[in-house]
């Protein structure tokens, strides 16, 4: 009896002290190895400058900015050359020259129209901006959940090795029945598949990261992270960030700007236009005229177009209806941003809290596993308490390991949506 006793004691020291080396570690102590690596930064800074939406809103950009070119010179004087030709002998050529005097405010509003124009292709670059760094950070955030599940994976496959190495060792003593081997092959085989699964995924973030950027990966992706909230967050203070940072609401602003602009432009058209002309006239194309052939002509003139019956005034009133639109979908925007950030603080809040009952569960779950280990080695324990007790060890790291890594991308994101990361760079400015 007492040697039956003593060869599961073997069993435990031999494998005690073993453990007690390997399992020396944090869930996120270790790094993939790998023989290269290439910094997130410098994959967001090349498809900052490289992604397609971004060259199509700078050209979008340059565009607005001719277009405010094209509106100031509006305000000086319009050549025009008109040629009447009846015959070869008959023609008559005038060369005009036309600068406004009056036009009711249509010049204004057409120039102010314009910068608002340019102002929204500024905010819009800033809007594609911004969705390029979101897409960056998803795609980011799914590299990283799943390098940190292959490594936990790869941890869990260890510890299912070395038992399965003792269960070994037990049968051959005859401590242990073959039968005892199915369970732990059974729950191996759902590491393999799920290592299999999170590889995957690894190196669909990979393709997605060439696709954003315009450079190949094939080194590891390393994220420097130092924690950004250092204090307690102030909700009230993160909205108020983002109602005055964020691209897109500047550029509805700008929209409301370009559509107040049009219900000038509209009004305008309910005026005169008064034009000092400029006129040089060669030849005649009547029989008989009193005028001499050449004229040099100086007068104002007076152009009234209204429209047909009231359409100028359906115009206006349809320009004033857009404004509204535009100025509600500012209010609906604002709220879907503030419920959108609402959701993010509400699950990080949730990740940290998680994080701490997920992390004091893997302490007591690591006891549960030392003591099932050792109560099965003095078969006081069976075979199947001990293999559960790992596998919910383990399944608790992984655990961890997802509320880490969506902690780190849900400060990320705040941060990029209150104002706080360079658009340009998708660096950090300042804490909150």
């Amino acid at each position: 009896m007492k040697c039956t006793k003593l060869l599961p004691l073997l069993f435990l020291f031999l494998n005690a002290s073993a453990e007690t080396v390997k399992n020396k570690h944090i869930v996120f102590s270790q790094d993939t190895q790998s023989e290269c690596q290439v910094f997130f930064k410098d994959l967001l800074a090349d498809g900052l400058s490289s992604h397609p939406s971004i060259s199509m809103s700078k050209d979008i950009l340059e565009g607005a900015e001719h277009g405010v070119d094209s509106a100031f010179w509006g305000y000086f004087p319009t050549p025009s050359i008109d040629v009447s030709v009846v015959d070869k002998d008959k023609t008559q050529t005038t060369f005009r020259l036309d600068q406004p005097l009056w036009t009711g405010g249509e010049l204004d509003s057409t120039y102010e129209k314009a910068k608002a124009k340019k102002d929204e292709a500024v905010h819009s670059y800033d809007e594609y901006q911004y969705k390029l760094i979101e897409s960056y950070v998803t795609t980011l955030e799914n590299y990283l959940q799943a390098e940190r599940n292959i490594e936990v994976l790869n941890d869990n496959k260890r510890q299912f090795n070395d038992l399965h190495e003792m269960l070994d060792r037990m049968i051959t003593a005859g401590i242990s029945s073959e039968s005892d081997k199915n369970l732990l092959q059974s729950r191996l085989a759902m590491i393999y598949s799920d290592l299999v699964v999170a590889k995957a995924k690894l190196k669909v973030s990979k393709i997605q990261f060439e696709i954003l950027g315009s450079k190949q990966i094939d080194c590891n992706v390393k994220f420097e992270y130092t924690e950004l909230f250092t204090s307690n967050i102030d909700i009230e203070k993160l909205i108020e960030d983002e109602l005055n940072f964020h691209p897109s609401l500047k550029e509805i602003d700008a929209q409301i700007r370009s559509a107040i602009s049009e219900v000038d432009r509209t009004k305008s058209k309910i005026w005169p236009n008064l034009i000092l002309r400029a006129e040089h006239r060669e030849g005649s194309i009547y029989d008989e005229i009193a005028e001499p052939a050449d004229q040099n002509l100086l007068y104002v003139t007076f152009q009234f177009t209204p429209g047909a019956g009231l359409s100028s005034l359906s115009n206006i009133n349809e320009a004033k209806m857009n404004v509204s639109k535009v100025r509600y979908q500012k209010s609906t925007q604002e709220k879907e941003l503030i419920d959108a950030l609402m959701n993010d603080y509400t699950s990080y809040v949730a990740a940290k809290s998680d994080m701490e009952v997920i992390s004091e569960d893997i302490r007591t779950l690591e006891e549960i596993y030392k003591s099932n280990k050792r109560l099965f080695l003095l078969q006081e324990k069976k075979w199947l308490d001990l293999v559960n007790s790992l596998s919910e060890l383990n399944k608790q790291k992984i655990n961890y390991s997802q509320k880490y890594i969506q902690k780190k991308m849900l400060e990320y994101k705040m941060f990029l949506k209150t104002g706080k990361i360079d658009l340009n760079t998708g660096k950090v400015n300042s804490d909150i």
